[in-house]
């Protein structure tokens, strides 16, 4: 009787505690979402006060004399990489597919690849230079390159060989291709030398204590395989390694685009560009960099301040450079009143935040931070068509 009736407030103990054990963990999970968010965005505005100021010196210093300047840019960009690949993960941002070169995808993870590989591991590379451009989320991509490198390198206990290949491929008359879509790709391969114990692609449901891990990221890879249109295949020979081959649709190229990336452009002279953003360390490198391409720059910390500089200034503004995220007054805020005075202005929004919700009827681009200034003056030249 006494065994008995102690039970019952034993098992209530132990479903209590558990149910406490759910709920610490999922506000611990909260907390460290909203940590993670909060570290990521002072990172980026870090690291770009660090590049730019860098990008600066870069342009005064004689040709004999940047060499050491470049490798701490390079270094740099390699560092917000890693970071943002780790952030981009944990926060669970929403694709946000562009036009891209996919050998300059695969080139720049290819540090962090290598690393992953460890030194028994050697990854070559078989880009072809001629491949056409894809519309896809560059981070998606990384995320597919990682995936199956790390699944090649577990397959390959006593060392071995992965070769990433790009080429253009033409899929007329494969029956993956739906009725409508154009027949040229651009080819993604990641093949290893490992030891395979099968023929056909892995089936996601199979050995889910063993494969687990392994299954999870084939799964992931044809999410994205899918949200970017592309089609995926499969072969392995037996002790002769895998190849895994994701096809991505190619973007034909117009006249127009191709005459816009032969023809060589020069920046414009007395336009007015305003920037809005309350970390100085962005935008005071940012302001000087436009003031030696010949823009006249207007500065601000603030929403407030902004529309105050604007109403004082007598010049007609052309641009609108601002941050997305600010206290009192998000650009977005900022945007919609300054077209209320200026219906033609041209709006530029920096983030190092979700991007969602900025590609409104007022955003003509969107640079996600870090960014390097050559890349933000090249995106004013193709807001102004010059």
């Amino acid at each position: 009787m006494a065994d008995a009736s102690f039970a019952k407030p034993l098992g209530a103990n132990a479903e209590s505690r558990l149910d406490l054990r759910t709920l610490l963990l999922a506000q611990k999970t909260e907390v460290m979402g909203e940590l993670t968010r909060a570290i990521g965005n002072q990172f980026n505005n870090t690291m770009m006060g660090i590049t730019s100021y860098a990008e600066l010196v870069l342009k005064k210093l004689p040709p004999t004399e940047k060499r050491n300047l470049e490798q701490v840019l390079n270094s740099a960009t390699i560092a917000t990489s890693l970071v943002q690949k780790l952030l981009s993960i944990s926060r669970n941002l929403p694709a946000s597919r562009q036009n891209v070169d996919l050998n300059k995808i695969v080139t720049g993870i290819g540090p962090l690849l290598e690393q992953l590989v460890g030194e028994n591991v050697s990854i070559v590379y078989d880009l072809a230079p001629d491949a056409p451009i894809i519309c896809v989320d560059p981070s998606q991509v990384e995320q597919i390159a990682l995936s199956l490198v790390i699944n090649a390198r577990d397959a390959m206990v006593k060392g071995g060989t992965i070769t990433l290949r790009t080429k253009p491929a033409n899929l007329s008359g494969d029956a993956s291709v739906e009725a409508g879509q154009s027949d040229e790709y651009v080819m993604f391969a990641v093949d290893d030398t490992g030891v395979t114990r099968s023929t056909e692609m892995p089936d996601l449901h199979s050995s889910p204590d063993q494969d687990a891990r392994i299954n999870l990221s084939l799964a992931a890879v044809r999410a994205v395989a899918k949200s970017s249109e592309g089609i995926i295949r499969f072969s392995s020979e037996p002790e002769n390694g895998s190849s895994f081959k994701i096809y991505f649709p190619a973007v034909q190229p117009n006249a127009a685009m191709q005459n816009e990336r032969n023809t060589p452009r020069n920046l414009p002279v007395a336009r007015t560009i305003l920037i809005v953003e309350d970390d100085d360390a962005v935008r005071v490198p940012t302001a000087e960099l436009l003031k030696m391409e010949g823009f006249k720059v207007l500065q601000a910390r603030t929403g407030a301040e902004a529309i105050h500089v604007v109403l004082q200034n007598r010049s007609c503004l052309d641009i609108l450079v601002t941050d997305v995220v600010m206290p009192k007054m998000t650009g977005h805020q900022v945007a919609e009143k300054l077209l209320e005075l200026n219906p033609d202005l041209k709006v530029l929004f920096m983030s190092g935040e979700d991007v969602k919700g900025v590609n409104s009827h007022a955003a003509k681009g969107v640079l996600r931070k870090p960014f390097r200034l050559d890349t933000l003056k090249d995106k004013i030249h193709e807001l102004l068509g010059e």
